[in-house]
């Protein structure tokens, strides 16, 4: 049987987030999930966008049984639409946050060992759920890339990232050269930026610990009450003068920072609010990117697939938090 794949409220109409149907085309899969989870499914069906094996498809499209059809609904700049945290899919990402809370008190290489080793992790992960799309990234760009982030930052500081960000983006504009496979401008750009970003978060992590034990604490801190925040504001917003995940994620972060800026002798109030204000424009930034990367279309509020997505947002929060406490602490 083909398996039809739900995302967003799709997923929450049916009750799953995968279904299998006897079918040989897509409008027939369509049609079945439509009569099996009601109106309010096939409203919003209607307007999602359909691809089968990580390409566009349309009602014709013949489909046989290990066919993979996935139903999307269109760009999400709402709330979230969860009823309840599950952790089950982001076990993952929960223990790269308490890996790194308990580095922190290690030795500073070990800390970098171990920063470094959670984007490689974070890296495979993203290419691994983007294989569905026609046009993704080369994998081993962004690994070179977060693994020189890792080490110039450790022996020599921002001027360590700055090389190792140089160097990432040269492997991955020049990677088309020797791999005549991936010469799609579109490839090439999408592993340039994920190149950039994986620098940049390897980099981010271990400027951070370089700060301090504590700062490690307080970023995990800020970055885990935003994704908290999102989820509370997504599940229970709307009764919340229509508070969005967006906004969530920006208030717990703030709580987060004030909390940092009162207890942590590393940072003051002012760094620990403009931490957590950088945090949370990281995780909404990185959640983006993650959906774009993940599913080929761009949703903030919305869960992606994969088993680390969780930590999309604190890739991107990383480098934005280490600036803003080097800027104010």
């Amino acid at each position: 049987m083909a398996t039809l794949r739900l995302f967003a409220n799709l997923r929450e109409s049916a009750g799953t987030d995968r279904v299998s149907f006897e079918a040989s085309t897509v409008g027939d899969i369509l049609a079945q999930a439509n009569e099996k989870f009601g109106e309010k499914f096939s409203s919003g069906a209607s307007a999602a966008g359909v691809w089968v094996n990580g390409e566009p498809a349309v009602a014709s499209t013949t489909i046989v049984e290990s066919d993979e059809v996935a139903l999307i609904p269109p760009v999400s700049g709402g709330a979230l639409t969860a009823t309840k945290l599950d952790f089950g899919p982001n076990l993952l990402s929960v223990a790269l946050f308490a890996a790194l809370i308990a580095v922190s008190w290690a030795d500073p290489a070990w800390f970098a060992f171990i920063a470094t080793g959670a984007i490689l992790a974070w890296v495979w992960d993203l290419s691994e759920s983007s294989k569905r799309l026609a046009d993704t990234f080369v994998v081993f760009p962004p690994m070179i890339g977060a693994t020189l982030g890792g080490i110039g930052a450790y022996a020599w500081g921002f001027e360590g990232f700055a090389g190792a960000l140089a160097l990432g983006v040269i492997v991955a504009v020049s990677w088309p050269v020797f791999d005549s496979s991936h010469r799609e401008f579109r490839a090439t750009s999408a592993t340039t930026l994920v190149t950039v970003v994986a620098t940049a978060a390897t980099a981010g992590l271990v400027l951070i610990r370089l700060t301090g034990t504590y700062a490690v604490v307080a970023f995990v801190l800020v970055t885990v009450f935003a994704l908290v925040g999102a989820w509370i504001a997504g599940a229970y917003g709307a009764s919340i003068q229509s508070v969005d995940a967006n906004v969530g994620a920006l208030l717990g972060a703030l709580l987060a920072g004030l909390l940092a800026g009162l207890f942590i002798s590393e940072m003051d109030i002012a760094a620990g609010l403009l931490g957590g204000v950088a945090a949370a424009a990281g995780v909404i930034a990185g959640r983006t990117l993650g959906s774009m990367l993940r599913t080929g279309r761009i949703s903030h509020t919305e869960d992606s697939p994969g088993l680390l997505a969780m930590f999309d947002g604190a890739v991107l929060a990383a480098p934005l938090f280490w600036i803003a406490i080097w800027l104010f602490s």
